[in-house]
């Protein structure tokens, strides 16, 4: 396993969970810190929390290359949501597109892929997305108050199935199941989209299924839910989340749990034979 770097690059996308990575690599003893954030996508306070900070457009390939230049660190992470649609929507320089062209087809590991052999080149070591949310990673087991009953347990395991399937293929990440009907997958419209989706398919009481694939690369893209999660499930009437113990990161575990509690939502971490996300420290 990679040693706590003394200095550590940040590449901060939308969300709390760059702040969480800030949090974490502090107690980890990581001495400095350098964030380059996206205009629009990352918040300021992750941008304060930096002993260095610097804010670029996401299609400014010029601008980046030029921090990779003047930065020395030891490591980086990825961390944050960048919304998948913006490589239709955003304004791309003419360094981006050259880079683009190289990666071909387009999907969050070929994308990041790529970044990851820059990064390396330049002298960093990528460290996964887990390395420092040891606190923020659940182990097996149902995590709130209520139980699965029968069926939901069902429609997990059959859920759990399916979901590997896509996901393998990369088609996506979630799921979502009920009564042992597939009711809605995930494209690139991302987790949140597809669960409002499956209100106006199904009605009250899907089983959310969220995975990542057998041989997932933990620097990034690894599955992260957070409130918003349970916020977006309770306006469409979902009854469960199912994701997997060891391989998902719950952003402000103790809160998800509690707004979980309160909308009358389960959540169960799955155990599975896939290596769990390698952190810094297990408690």
């Amino acid at each position: 396993m990679s040693e706590i770097p003394k200095s550590l690059l940040l590449l901060a996308g939308w969300g709390d969970y760059p702040q969480l990575v800030i949090e974490g690599a502090r107690k980890a003893g990581v001495e400095k810190i350098i964030v380059i954030g996206f205009k629009g996508s990352t918040q300021k306070k992750v941008l304060r929390a930096a002993d260095e900070k610097h804010l670029l457009g996401l299609g400014d390939g010029k601008g980046f290359f030029k921090c990779l230049e003047q930065l020395k660190c030891d490591a980086v992470v990825l961390a944050g949501q960048i919304n998948p649609l913006s490589i239709f929507r955003t304004r791309f320089d003419s360094v981006m597109l050259k880079l683009i062209k190289e990666v071909g087809i387009s999907n969050a590991h070929t994308l990041y892929g790529k970044l990851s052999e820059i990064l390396n080149g330049y002298g960093m070591e990528v460290l996964p997305a887990s390395f420092f949310m040891c606190e923020h990673i659940p182990s097996a087991g149902v995590l709130t108050e209520k139980q699965l009953t029968l069926e939901q347990q069902k429609d997990v395991d059959y859920g759990n199935e399916i979901a590997m399937g896509n996901c393998n293929l990369d088609v996506g990440q979630t799921t979502i199941v009920k009564n042992g009907v597939v009711v809605a997958v995930e494209g690139i419209d991302g987790t949140n989209a597809t669960i409002k989706r499956c209100k106006k398919i199904c009605g009250k009481g899907a089983v959310v299924i969220k995975v990542a694939k057998e041989n997932h690369d933990m620097r990034f893209d690894i599955p992260v839910i957070g409130t918003r999660t349970i916020k977006i499930m309770k306006k469409a009437k979902a009854s469960v989340l199912s994701i997997q113990a060891g391989r998902t990161i719950v952003l402000n575990l103790p809160k998800v749990v509690k707004k979980a509690d309160a909308a009358g939502i389960s959540i169960v971490a799955v155990q599975t034979s896939y290596p769990s996300a390698p952190v810094a420290c297990r408690e």
